[in-house]
């Protein structure tokens, strides 16, 4: 019987049934919800992603590209709950820059490698490319999150912002959407193995910036009593 409850509540996707017995039993619940809400999971995914939190955003659009290319959902609507996602998220970097861009980002380059350096990357891409950097930094990770809140610092009205982040969004969906639509039931495997990899990403990561920013203020405390 649980079985048999367990078929229909995947029964909205598919392409996922083969993989329902492999999650363990304590995730098997969890994993037929998130199966059959996978427009919601779609959009809060995205939006958590266009955080910096490490988030598997980008996997959840390849995986319902490959959903969509087997006709479970419907890929523009992928597509743009995915584009909907980030720029909400974009939008309100962008406010929250307005009233009070150097806490902002004094905040989050304190947990960078390189925190003294990336203020001045961003704006050095504001200075050689202007508003366009709304869309190519939405393609790279050092960019991408200080230059919503830099935009209105450095000239880009709000109906100007709003039009190229609507256009790099959907640009950004389309293509890791395009890219599960392509690949289609590979990219499920691929997608799959990734998050258990991902997983283990995430956590030696946090493990060594937390390492980091132990190791750099013993050092701040150190140079003072040396002086």
């Amino acid at each position: 019987m649980a079985k048999d409850m367990q078929d229909q509540r995947t029964r909205m996707v598919p392409a996922l049934q083969p993989y329902a017995g492999d999650m363990p039993e304590a995730l098997q619940p969890v994993g037929a919800w998130l199966l059959q809400h996978t427009y919601l999971v779609v959009f809060v995914g995205a939006l958590i992603d266009a955080t910096g939190i490490p988030f598997p955003g980008r996997l959840i659009l390849v995986a319902a590209g490959a959903f969509a290319a087997r006709g479970d959902v419907d890929a523009i609507v992928v597509m743009l709950l995915g584009a909907a996602g980030v720029a909400l998220t974009d939008h309100l970097w962008y406010f929250a820059g307005a009233v009070g861009a150097d806490r902002l980002l004094r905040l989050f380059c304190r947990f960078t490698l390189n925190s003294e350096l990336c203020p001045r990357r961003t704006a050095d891409w504001f200075e050689r490319y202007g508003s366009l950097t709304i869309v190519l930094g939405r393609f790279m990770a050092g960019v991408r999150l200080l230059a919503w809140p830099l935009a209105r610092a450095h000239g880009v009205s709000y109906p100007t912002f709003a039009l190229y982040d609507a256009a790099a969004s959907l640009l950004w969906s389309a293509v890791w959407v395009g890219l599960g639509w392509f690949l289609g039931e590979h990219a499920l495997d691929a997608v799959g193995d990734a998050g258990w990899i991902g997983f283990a990403v995430v956590g030696a990561g946090i493990v060594a910036v937390l390492g980091l920013r132990l190791w750099r203020r013993a050092r701040q405390r150190r140079e003072p009593a040396n002086a």
